[in-house]
């Protein structure tokens, strides 16, 4: 394993599947919004701890602002023996080019950009939704959200306000580990009501 960046929507299940693959001893996450000079310092600092095994550290930030970037440079340019860093982002172009010619950048499509598509939407298909609910990952969960918007927005279902917010609140509700089948038959139902008065 070599350091890279890798481009993500889903920053949960990256960790996630680093978790797995990695010792707990040999893993260091550097989590933040903005990954300012503060957490390059400490990524910077935990490189330089001697370990016997290879040591990934893992920096995950919607954005890295440029003293952080420049900060990282020389050791991402000659990190120490056995170090391995792994740079996440949601795109490619917040990282300075000096960055991006020192590491390769892998995509990872996430399922969450991808909704399900529903091409009949009734009783019957809510209910297998809110069965199968237990089952799904929080990405399939919200490509389910995601579906039904776009259901909705297909059929020219005219929601309102509170409506539309309430599918906003829905992916950020799956975040938090809602229970995905209350969001579903909630989200279900305004679908229903539509499609009933369009009738």
């Amino acid at each position: 394993m070599r350091s890279h960046i890798v481009i993500t929507q889903e920053f949960e299940k990256l960790q996630e599947e680093l978790e797995e693959q990695i010792m707990p001893q040999n893993l260091r996450i550097i989590a933040a919004d903005e990954i300012k000079i503060e957490q390059a310092k400490e990524a910077i600092k935990e490189a330089y701890i001697t370990s016997k095994e290879t040591k990934v550290i893992a920096l995950f930030g919607r954005s890295y602002n440029i003293y952080a970037q420049n900060a990282l440079l020389k050791v991402l340019e000659e990190p120490p023996k056995g170090v391995v860093f792994v740079l996440a982002a949601k795109s490619r172009s917040i990282f300075l080019p000096t960055i991006l010619s020192r590491l390769p950048v892998k995509r990872i499509k996430d399922e969450a950009s991808e909704a399900i598509v529903f091409e009949h939407f009734d009783l019957e298909r809510l209910y297998e939704l809110a069965q199968g609910a237990k089952s799904m990952s929080k990405t399939q969960a919200k490509g389910v959200i995601k579906g039904m918007l776009d259901y909705a927005l297909r059929h020219d279902f005219s929601l309102g306000a509170q409506e539309l917010e309430y599918f906003d609140k829905a992916v950020r509700l799956l975040e938090l580990h809602s229970n995905p089948a209350n969001i579903f038959i909630t989200a279900g139902l305004i679908l229903l009501t539509h499609k009933k008065r369009k009738k």
